[in-house]
């Protein structure tokens, strides 16, 4: 059960933490543009035309067959291009706010609601379930993923809002080849790959690696005096 609880911990408590904290500080609308920014960009926008490409696209459908790599880029691409651009909309024309702590908390909002949909939701669905033993280890794998992911969001955030006060979209351009970097390598390491468990670890470590510099490199922006 450990790994369900520590899932439910990272993918919903940090995201409640988070919220309660926007809210006592007044900070609320970033949190709340960031959710905003996630549900138009993937749950209402790219998940929905890419499940409406597999089912009614033969060049999409064949893509995936005849050129896996280059099918893994367009998607990876893809994911970086409306997440990033949903950020850039959100930050540039509706959050007032431009503060470090501001483009902190967008962060933690957009990828907050994200581990909630991907893992949160089927982590408390199993919680009281006869077979949470048989998943665990999957809840365990999917909670350290969820955590990764979302210090990656935050990064990024902070990195668009900075392009936003500079007034240089060259950031929004990194953020999205950062993303899209990302990916694309979860989505070629199958095809590397033939153990299950080595594309698993590859995925994990290139994504905790891929946080740790983003969100380091934010940070460094912050020591910088690059916020309000």
């Amino acid at each position: 059960m450990f790994g369900i609880i520590f899932s439910i911990c990272i993918s919903i408590g940090i995201p409640l933490f988070a919220l309660i904290y926007a809210c006592v500080k007044r900070h609320y609308i970033p949190f709340f543009l960031g959710v905003l920014a996630f549900v138009i960009s993937q749950l209402l926008f790219r998940l929905p035309l890419l499940d409406y490409l597999q089912s009614h696209s033969t060049t999409y459908s064949m893509l995936s067959i005849m050129n896996p790599v280059l099918f893994a880029i367009a998607i990876g691409l893809s994911a970086g291009i409306v997440e990033e651009l949903a950020r850039y909309i959100m930050m540039r024309f509706f959050m007032k706010q431009r503060s470090f702590q501001a483009g902190f908390l967008f962060g933690t909002g957009h990828g907050g609601i994200e581990a909630v949909w991907f893992v949160g939701i089927s982590a408390i669905s199993m919680l009281f379930s006869p077979l949470a033993t048989f998943y665990n280890i999957d809840f365990l794998i999917g909670g350290t993923e969820r955590f990764f992911a979302l210090m990656l969001h935050i990064g990024l955030s902070i990195i668009v809002l900075h392009g936003v006060i500079q007034r240089k979209f060259l950031f929004v351009v990194l953020a999205i080849f950062i993303h899209g970097f990302i990916d694309t390598l979860i989505g070629i390491f199958p095809l590397i790959f033939e153990s299950t468990n080595h594309v698993l670890i590859a995925s994990e470590v290139s994504l905790a690696v891929t946080a740790l510099v983003v969100i380091s490199y934010s940070f460094l922006l912050k020591r910088r005096n690059m916020f309000s």
